[in-house]
């Protein structure tokens, strides 16, 4: 019979020379809780190297510590993905759990819809985990680890990212075909995995800033000139990272171009209209959204529908119109966007109820 006080964990999650401030235990044939290792106590890589070679599944941790071992594994969910003694498939669920816990947060915080459902959960540690296999397999892990351990924050951004993406074009199979041309939209299993790779460009988008300083990714105040300059140069860090690895170039072309506007003022190129990648598009849309419902170092988040009032180009409490007449002060951040993808955006917005 398992004991309920105790709950299983992944042996992959356990980082050689460690620090977690909770016991681990491995359970016995007899089904007994042996503890393995003291809270606060390095695991060496011989000891892991033991562990895994005995073929264990699992080992325990009491359930009174369950909040600590979350903490852990936000803190070094780099170094997981780094973990030599962890399997490809270990290294999946664990990056999936937590990604949905990140996920669960903004549904419940910022973007103000209560409680996220089971069936919710579920669906975004499948995303979640399809994506890291195939990040795995395209060679791209090293520098989403990378990312990871040098900004957790990024990480969140980027997986909050990755769950309106997947979850807007699932509403809107018309832009896939723009992405992928050449399918048909009843062809299933193509149309999941055009998805699944725009989902891996999601959160891998932002994966240049690990180039980029704490100190100003976390700065209070404005950017100096010289830190934004050193700040514009994460999409080009980000394609370097990945110019060897199997991803498609739409994904590449995504990553390096979700800075750029519709109107040309964008960064690093200046790109404009339709010249910029379809899915570079969609990213600067949602990553708009999502950077200003969430919170930040130096401001607090907006409402999702005063989010959506800036991003068209409308002060707060004002109706927004498609008037081409109207006061050009009025229009703001408007041009930055490709009109038609971010309608429909707010469409969808509509659709999942994001705002109360």
């Amino acid at each position: 019979m398992i004991d309920t006080r105790y709950m299983a964990v992944s042996p992959g999650a356990v980082i050689p020379e460690a620090l977690p401030e909770f016991r681990i235990y491995v359970r016995s044939a007899e089904g007994k809780y042996i503890l393995w290792a003291l809270e606060g106590k390095k695991v060496g890589a011989d000891q892991l190297g033991k562990l895994t070679e005995g073929g264990l599944s699992e080992v325990f941790v009491d359930i009174k510590d369950q909040f600590k071992y979350e903490q852990y594994l936000e803190t070094n969910l780099g170094s997981i993905l780094e973990n030599k003694f962890a399997s490809s498939d270990q290294k999946a669920t664990i990056f999936s759990n937590v990604s949905a816990n990140v996920v669960k947060n903004a549904f419940e915080t910022s973007l103000g819809l209560g409680v996220m459902g089971k069936d919710v959960i579920q669906r975004t540690q499948s995303m979640v985990k399809n994506s890291l296999i195939f990040i795995s397999e395209s060679k791209s892990l090293q520098a989403l680890a990378k990312m990871i351990g040098h900004d957790y924050q990024t990480y969140e951004h980027a997986t909050k990212v990755l769950w309106l993406m997947v979850s807007f074009l699932n509403n809107n199979p018309d832009i896939l075909e723009k992405i992928q041309p050449g399918f048909q939209e009843e062809e299933v299993e193509h149309k999941k995995e055009v998805i699944r790779l725009c989902g891996v460009g999601a959160i891998l988008h932002d994966i240049g800033k690990a180039f980029v300083a704490k100190e100003i990714l976390h700065k209070d105040d404005p950017l100096t000139d010289v830190e934004w300059e050193i700040m514009k140069r994460h999409p080009l860090n980000g394609l370097a990272m990945l110019l060897d690895t199997d991803l498609p170039v739409f994904v590449k072309q995504g990553v390096l171009q979700h800075h750029e506007d519709f109107n040309g003022g964008g960064y690093p190129m200046g790109l404009e209209g339709f010249n910029i990648n379809i899915l570079a598009r969609v990213l600067r849309i949602i990553d708009t959204f999502d950077a200003m419902t969430s919170r930040r170092p130096y401001k607090d988040p907006f409402t999702p529908s005063k989010t959506v009032q800036i991003m068209c180009g409308k002060p707060a409490g004002s109706v927004v119109t498609e008037d081409p007449n109207e006061d050009v002060r009025d229009q703001g951040m408007r041009r930055c966007f490709d009109e038609d993808l971010l309608r429909k955006f707010i469409l969808f917005l509509g659709d999942v109820k994001l705002d109360r």
